[in-house]
C-alpha cells in the first residue's frame, strides 16, 4: 500500500499542478491553429512515468508560457486506459506512456509526432527539455521557430 501511495501521490500532483497550472482554452475560444502536446499515461504511473510527465509538463509550460496563455499553445495530461479517452488512444496509436505533439491547422490534426526519445533522455532533465520545446517549437506557424529557455 505504502509503495502504490508513493507512485499514486506525486502523479496526482503533477497532474493538477498541471491542469492548475495551464486551463485549456475552450475548443470554442482556442486558435484554428495551434500546438497540442498530450502526455499519455497510466494510473498508477511507475517513478520514470512520473518523471517523464512532469518533465513534459515543465517543458510545454515553461518554456510557451506566453503562447499557452494566448491558446496557440496546450498542453493536456491523459490517462490512456480510461475508456473515455479510447477515441485520442486509439487515434495517435498510444499503447503505453506517450508524449504526442500535434499540429492543428483550421481546427483539425495536421500532423502530429511521438516524441519516443523521452525514454533515453528522461535521465538528463536538461536534454529531455530542450527535446521537447524544440518539437513543440517545430510545429508553430512561422513566428516561432525556437523554443524558449
Amino acid at each position: 500500500m505504502k509503495r502504490v501511495l508513493t507512485c499514486v501521490v506525486p502523479f496526482a500532483m503533477v497532474t493538477l499542478l498541471a491542469s492548475m497550472l495551464s486551463p485549456p482554452v475552450a475548443a470554442a475560444n482556442a486558435p484554428a491553429d495551434r500546438v497540442v502536446a498530450m502526455y499519455f499515461h497510466r494510473v498508477p504511473g511507475c517513478a520514470t512515468c512520473q518523471k517523464m510527465g512532469g518533465y513534459s509538463a515543465e517543458a510545454v509550460q515553461d518554456g510557451f508560457a506566453k503562447e499557452i496563455k494566448q491558446g496557440k499553445v496546450q498542453f493536456y495530461v491523459i490517462d490512456f486506459e480510461n475508456p473515455k479517452n479510447a477515441a485520442l488512444t486509439n487515434g495517435y496509436k498510444v499503447t503505453g506512456p506517450t508524449l504526442i505533439v500535434a499540429r492543428i491547422v483550421g481546427n483539425k490534426v495536421k500532423q502530429y509526432k511521438n516524441l519516443t526519445e523521452i525514454w533515453s533522455k528522461v535521465g538528463d532533465k536538461a536534454a529531455f527539455l530542450k527535446y521537447v520545446r524544440a518539437n513543440v517549437a517545430a510545429y508553430q506557424g512561422p513566428e516561432s521557430k525556437t523554443a524558449r529557455r
